[in-house]
């Protein structure tokens, strides 16, 4: 007997969409308890639960709109700005009107129902119309066809087993934002505690500027796009949603050639250089993983040699308000050009505490580099095997993990 039907959307649940309390009424969000999200709230996320976004409304907010509490393991999908966030409710919420969620039937597995939506995530996203943004209907969402195993057990099996390599993933995440949050406790204790103090000048600190404590700044470039021989496997090409959510950039959707490369051999960053967006979306820090380069948008610390790239990084991060407000002045697109950044003033600790730190910290930042790589094979593990157990083209009994 045939273990997989053809069906539509419509058949797995209830298609609910959502909406926007009035953001003039201060009732409708102040003091609040009923979590809404918002597609923002997915913007990296990096997990498949989610609990509660930015901001919770009221219950006056609940009724003065048509968004309406779903239950624990709906799963959300975003349908507009951008179509394809997936994420599974955790606890009851709600969203805006930038989701198309599906509370599953009794016959429906939820983390199952989150795979087949995230494998079907980019022809969902072709079947968007509008001329602003994209946007998924609900009728559009409803009626789109999928197919599914009959057995609610063998939806079951495929969810597990994708579901270990995510829970490993998850894993690591957690493990590395651990290790970023002790390694910023004692830069905190190190260099903000102390450069509050007013004997710091009597301890060896100085005053400086960003590009005191740089061989050199690198303000990327985009090699031309018109060659497309620039574009291959042999160095990482960061653009700025490579530098969301991870300490190290490990992994971009660009690579350079080496023609590409030789384009612009100036523009070479060493592995552990420290990459700040200054360009639209202002103040992200990250540190590079490997020998590469950006595009304009990233302005790229290179250490000198005795000063710590983890003391560089947590430093610009401290400064991501005031990198920000630089950026935003003046200007309709936020932008910090290289001499704005270059010149931006700081406090600069003695060789010997920068040293103490360094060799402190670095085994937290190895670390986290071993586990940010964890995480791009199991990524990669993990997306292999979706489109063929959603498929059905192997079966959940010829994995071994």
């Amino acid at each position: 007997m045939e273990m997989w039907k053809n069906c539509t959307l419509a058949d797995l649940g209830d298609v609910v969409g959502g909406a926007t309390p009035s953001t003039k009424v201060k009732e409708n969000y102040d003091g609040g308890t009923i979590p809404w999200i918002t597609p923002k709230d997915l913007a990296g996320f990096q997990g498949r639960f989610i609990s509660r976004g930015e901001r919770n409304i009221t219950e006056q907010g609940l009724r003065s709109c048509s968004t309406q509490i779903m239950p624990k393991d709906t799963v959300l999908f975003s349908s507009r700005a951008p179509i394809g966030y997936v994420a599974i409710a955790k606890t009851e919420l709600c969203t805006n009107q930038g989701f198309k969620s599906i509370v599953p039937n009794a016959n429906t597995d939820p983390l199952f129902l989150y795979y087949l939506l995230v494998y079907n995530k980019d022809r969902i996203e072709n079947m968007g119309v509008g001329t602003t943004f994209k946007e998924v209907s609900t009728t559009i969402m409803k009626g789109i066809s999928v197919r599914v195993p009959k057995d609610i057990s063998y939806q079951r099996y495929i969810a597990n087993t994708l579901s270990m390599l995510d829970e490993r993933i998850e894993c690591n995440h957690a493990i590395n934002k651990n290790l970023e949050e002790q390694a910023q406790v004692i830069f905190d204790m190190e260099f903000v505690e102390k450069n509050k103090s007013d004997s710091k000048n009597q301890k060896g600190w100085r005053n400086g500027c960003l590009s005191d404590i740089a061989q050199t700044i690198v303000c990327g470039k985009t090699p031309s796009t018109k060659k497309s021989d620039y574009y291959g496997e042999d160095m990482p090409f960061i653009t700025i949603p490579d530098m969301y959510n991870s300490v190290y950039i490990t992994k971009t959707t660009r690579r350079l050639s080496m023609l590409g490369i030789n384009s612009q051999k100036n523009k070479i960053l060493p592995s552990n250089s420290v990459c700040v967006s200054c360009i639209g979306t202002v103040g992200l820090v990250s540190l590079v993983a490997e020998p590469s380069q950006t595009n304009q948008q990233i302005n790229t610390i290179i250490p000198l040699e005795d000063i710590s790239s983890y003391f560089i990084f947590f430093l610009l991060k401290s400064l991501s308000n005031k990198i920000q407000n630089l950026g935003a002045s003046g200007s309709t697109i936020p932008n910090l050009n290289k001499s704005q950044f270059s010149e931006i003033e700081i406090m600069i600790p003695p060789k010997t505490l920068l040293e103490e730190f360094d060799s402190v910290v670095a085994p937290f930042f190895k670390a986290i580099l071993e586990h940010q790589y964890q995480i791009e094979y199991l990524s990669i593990l993990r997306d292999t095997l979706l489109p063929r157990l959603m498929s059905g083209e192997i079966d959940v009994s010829d994995i071994a993990l």
